[in-house]
């Protein structure tokens, strides 16, 4: 069924809902942001610009979707938008109080969209509150009443639904104007000259009817290239016809003013029964699909480089499984030479792991959004909560480009509106108290978002008043959440974070945003539910600084494989702090549990083999000297955990354990292993929970710095010596593909290789050393470089581990030293009988004579195998 006046096809749209509730919610953050700055700028007329755009997408998203309220709504919510724009309203706090009412209340119609109870909102007073500003605006001038008698050739009539937009129309001040446009009689594929009138007059306002409608004029055979639009719109007749001679083919454009007083034009009779026939169903329609509660499909808009990556390496997957193939076709032949096969199967394997990492990199990125979303969300908060507490705030937002796990974004919102609201509320002074003591009237709050390799950290600054442990410890106290006895044990660190103990606060009073001691409790558990740590850096009178650290997803995690008896484990790496091996004289027993002394400090140990009742590992000795123990931690806790064994780190996806296992204490899931069986994923938040304590921050600002001064270098061999790379320049490690020679190079040159669709450029170490030429091996490896921008590889004898070091433990060659001679060389380090001699690479690259490189030689002949 269609609609008189160009409706259009009654489609399923519910396979757009997904997109469209992404639209609402990206144009209502437009509105948010926007109208902030138009409080501070109201002359901007940019600003006011980018408002009006927003509002008109809204109206037009929700229009096409067939959701009326919110289109009606939209509708006078943009008129009042346009009042502004033609400064018919000015800006006052008052009238952005309104607007954002107004906003709010387009989110609950969202909400009421998904819960399909849209029919059930009453638009009624909040487009009152609408009027009354129109009302408050200057009077447009009366208008003089003008019938539409006749539009052109083309039969014009309104139904009641349109006269009463016109109507409201007018009472916003706009203009219903009927353009009357022909194209000339020869004009070829008038349909389309058609459709660019329309798309042109669309931007000069909204059309409410098109006669004949749109439908009829896309047959080429029908239409005859007359056509009447009418138009609701702030412009002028000229600036109309302007807007639509700048089709071609037209032949003439007649613009008439319709009037207050009567709408109607002679219009056959068969039209004005098809719109009575069509309009009852159709409104059926809608009420009905309003009504019913949408399915909503997630939707990610994902950058077309990313999708282009991920397509290239799914082609290396495609060639890697056809050289398996054909290595396993090879491999159940008889006389097929058993060892080159395998050398092949191994290069093929080492390229596949490189490339199913690159792939699941790539994938996660395509769940990744810029953190700006969420970010976007606490400028509007900020400035009502500062309102309501009579503050003066200025709130600046950094890394808002930082990107994180879209289910992430969801999950840290309320944790962060709870610390910016605290920071509001209990740290920034009133203005004039600020004063008083020599600060500036407005207060600041940072809210900041880094990546720190695979987490992110988010910190929330202030300069207010800082959180007075006295008060915390005091509060503490009068609540019983401790003994006054106990709190004297404690630094003022420590008892800074008895705030997140449930009915601890440091308010003075109580009031509607915070005061009850209760939320830091939940923000802390929050955040450990999502395997993140917080902490608190406060000085009384200067400010205080929550950070907030959490791993960029929670689909695939990098984790600590540890053995626990006879069982693997994964524990997430995000909580581990440390591993130390502990000697068993440093554990002893206080009140029946565990504790062990690490650098001074008490802390609580668990024997997870006991705890979760596993059986021993017959291959481990039961009494042993020294313990592993991983030192784990969440929010302010922090808890050792003996192991048997560790396994090294490896990047796990994580996997329900089903409705029918549940959720068995200390389990937060289940992973599977490379050999195809099944290691569970330690619940750390629960394990701290029970047993943790707070440990002096002291410690972890020793690690800190400890980490920040640490160096590492990736170690190789050549011939008999060991030498080490940063290892942030080493940007691959391969095995020795076939190496093919190239011509008119120098002696430096030893060949190319084909590295994932690039020819490489490889350089023999020895021979830049001056070291006997010696035959390729199974240890041998190639290490990419990265060099301004182009990679070179380095043939290497044997890759052995990564040294970690500091710039304390690194000498320069004496003067007499056999290393001395060389100013390719950066330092020796020594740890032991272990000697590494540490190289410039720059320098080694810079000397090396590696010429553009030529065409191979026609058979391509590799000159050099590992054997």
């Amino acid at each position: 069924m269609e609609k008189e006046g160009g409706g259009m096809a009654d489609f399923d749209l519910s396979a757009y809902l997904g997109v469209f509730l992404d639209e609402v919610d990206e144009q209502l953050q437009i509105l948010d942001s926007e109208i902030l700055i138009l409080e501070e700028k109201p002359s901007d007329t940019q600003t006011i610009q980018n408002i009006f755009r927003a509002a008109h997408t809204l109206k037009g998203s929700s229009a096409s979707m067939g959701f009326e309220k919110m289109k009606e709504f939209t509708h006078h919510l943009e008129n009042v938008f346009d009042l502004i724009r033609n400064q018919l309203l000015t800006v006052t706090p008052a009238l952005v109080d309104v607007i954002f009412e107004s906003i709010d209340f387009i989110k609950r119609l969202k909400e009421a969209i998904v819960n399909g109870s849209l029919d059930k909102m009453d638009i009624v007073p909040h487009v009152d509150k609408l009027h009354q500003l129109k009302r408050d605006g200057e009077q447009p001038p009366k208008r003089e009443e003008v019938t539409l008698k006749s539009t052109g050739k083309v039969p014009v009539k309104l139904d009641d639904y349109q006269k009463n937009v016109i109507q409201n129309a007018y009472t916003f001040g706009h203009n219903a104007v009927a353009v009357s446009v022909s194209l000339m009689k020869d004009t070829l594929m008038k349909n389309v000259r058609a459709l660019l009138v329309h798309n042109n007059l669309r931007e000069a306002g909204e059309i409410i009817a098109a006669f004949p409608p749109v439908e009829e004029m896309e047959k080429e055979t029908d239409f005859t290239g007359e056509m009447t639009y009418i138009l609701l719109t702030m412009q002028t007749k000229q600036e109309i016809i302007d807007i639509v001679s700048q089709v071609s083919d037209i032949e003439s454009v007649d613009v008439v003013e319709l009037a207050e007083a009567d709408n109607d034009a002679p219009a056959n009779e068969a039209a004005d029964a098809n719109v009575k026939e069509t309009k009852e169903p159709e409104i059926i329609e809608k009420e009905k699909r309003s009504s019913i509660k949408q399915k909503v499909h997630p939707t990610v808009r994902v950058d077309v480089d990313r999708l282009e990556h991920l397509m290239n390496l799914v082609g290396e997957l495609v060639i890697d499984q056809t050289r398996l193939v054909d290595v396993r076709s090879r491999l159940t032949e008889n006389e097929t030479s058993r060892e080159d096969d395998i050398d092949t199967l191994d290069e093929v394997t080492n390229h596949l792991s490189r490339v199913i990492t690159e792939l699941q990199e790539g994938m996660m990125k395509t769940r990744m959004l810029p953190i700006e979303q969420l970010f976007n969300r606490f400028p509007r908060m900020v400035r009502d909560t500062a309102q309501k507490s009579e503050k003066e705030i200025e709130f600046i937002m950094e890394g808002k480009e930082t990107e994180l796990d879209r289910s992430l974004i969801e999950e840290i919102s309320d944790p962060i509106i709870h610390l910016l609201r605290n920071s509001i509320d209990h740290g920034i002074e009133a203005p004039e108290e600020r004063e008083k003591i020599g600060k500036p009237r407005k207060g600041k709050i940072v809210l900041r978002a880094a990546h720190e390799e695979n987490h992110i950290v988010i910190s929330i600054k202030d300069d207010g008043k800082g959180i007075d442990p006295q008060k915390v410890k005091e509060s503490a106290i009068k609540r019983g959440s401790i003994s006054e006895e106990e709190a004297s044990k404690l630094t003022d660190k420590e008892l800074i974070f008895l705030i997140f103990k449930s009915g601890v606060s440091t308010a003075e009073k109580i009031t509607d945003i915070s005061g009850r001691g209760v939320g830091m409790d939940i923000v802390r558990a929050h955040i450990e539910n999502l395997n993140g740590l917080i902490d608190i850096e406060s000085t009384v009178g200067e400010g205080t600084i929550f950070t907030v650290k959490l791993p960029l997803t929670l689909a695939i995690i990098s984790s600590l494989l540890v053995k626990f008896g006879a069982k693997t484990f994964a524990i997430p790496l995000v909580n581990v702090l440390e591993i130390i091996r502990l000697n068993t004289d440093d554990i002893q027993i206080v009140n029946n549990k565990e504790v062990g002394l690490v650098r001074g400090r008490v802390l609580p140990l668990v024997r997870m083999k006991e705890r979760l009742q596993i059986e021993d590992d017959e291959s481990i000795p039961k009494h042993k000297h020294r313990e592993f123990v991983i030192v784990v931690g969440i929010a302010d806790k922090r808890i050792g955990l003996i192991a048997d064994k560790t396994l090294g780190n490896q990047e796990i996806v994580i996997k329900s354990l089903g409705k029918y296992v549940g959720s068995p204490p200390y389990i937060a899931g289940a992973t599977i292993m490379g050999d195809g069986s099944v290691a569970l994923i330690l619940d750390v938040s629960s394990v701290v929970r029970e047993e943790g304590a707070q440990l002096l921050e002291n410690v972890e600002i020793n690690r800190k710095k400890e980490l920040k001064e640490e160096q590492q270098f990736v170690t190789f061999k050549l011939d008999t010596e060991e030498y080490g790379l940063e290892i942030q320049r080493a940007k691959d490690i391969v095995s020795v593909p076939n190496i093919t020679k190239v011509v008119n190079t120098s002696d430096d040159l030893l060949g190319i290789i084909n590295l994932r669709g690039t020819m490489l450029p490889v350089v023999d170490l020895r021979k830049r050393f001056h070291l006997e030429v010696k035959e390729i091996t199974q240890k041998s490896r190639i290490i990419v470089v990265e060099n301004e921008g182009e990679d070179v590889g380095f043939l290497v004898d044997e890759v052995t581990q990564v040294l970690k070091t500091n710039h304390h433990q690194i000498e320069h060659p004496p003067a007499g030293s056999q290393y001395n001679h060389s100013d390719l060389i950066k330092g020796i380090s020594k740890d032991g009988n272990r000697v590494v001699i540490l190289l410039d690479f720059d320098k080694i690259i810079h000397s090396t004579d590696i010429q553009p490189i030529q065409q191979p030689f026609n058979n391509e002949e590799p000159i050099l195998k590992a054997n």
